[in-house]
């Protein structure tokens, strides 16, 4: 198989943790990709000009990291079902919600300045600072494991400090953010750390 990714892609890197636990990093080759500058070959596998992608022999590419999450989950035969994989989505949803956020926000700072929009950057602040309260109200408690939702979340508030450290969330969301600082250590989480 073959993973078209960015170095710096958050949703890529929640990719790579997932894979390390699944044992399957050994059957993928990592392609790094410029979607900004993409290849004939990687346009191909993703018209929208996106990473993460998966290509997988024979198959037609899968894109979005939820999807390939999935894929990844069912190759392993470990993918819940039921109620139990409801709620790990929805804080996989979550903690992707902030990722969206957060990216949305680092590519409007990369505007010229007088093309940037105050309104959007607020609105997805806004965004970012709800998600995190409601992880600290108790969605947190949750990630009591290290799964997919565990993964995506890690990545997320990893990559708010990363991109948006003038956030300054930690000290506003404490719990959360010991949360954090446990997940930050992981050998796996300090392997995949793009900077």
């Amino acid at each position: 198989m073959k993973l078209y990714y960015a170095k710096t892609s958050p949703y890529t890197r929640k990719l790579l943790l997932l894979a390390r636990h699944l044992g399957q990093t050994d059957d993928i080759e990592i392609v790094d990709t410029d979607p900004l500058d993409a290849t004939p070959e990687f346009l191909d596998a993703n018209p929208l000009s996106k990473v993460p992608t998966l290509v997988v022999p024979g198959e037609p590419a899968l894109f979005d990291s939820r999807v390939i999450a999935e894929f990844l989950l069912d190759r392993a035969g470990m993918n819940d079902s039921g109620r139990a994989k409801t709620e790990l989505l929805k804080r996989q949803a979550l903690a992707d919600g902030i990722t969206d956020a957060a990216l949305a926000i680092v590519q409007e700072s990369r505007r010229p300045e007088a093309q940037r929009s105050p309104y959007w950057t607020a609105r997805w602040t806004a965004a970012i600072e709800r998600g995190l309260g409601h992880l600290e109200a108790g969605a947190v408690n949750a990630l009591d494991h290290w799964r997919l939702d565990a993964m995506a979340t890690a990545c997320a508030l990893d990559y708010l400090n990363f991109r948006l450290p003038a956030l300054a969330w930690e000290a506003r969301f404490p719990h959360t953010a010991a949360w954090y600082q446990t997940a930050i250590k992981r050998k796996d989480m300090i392997a995949t750390d793009p900077r």
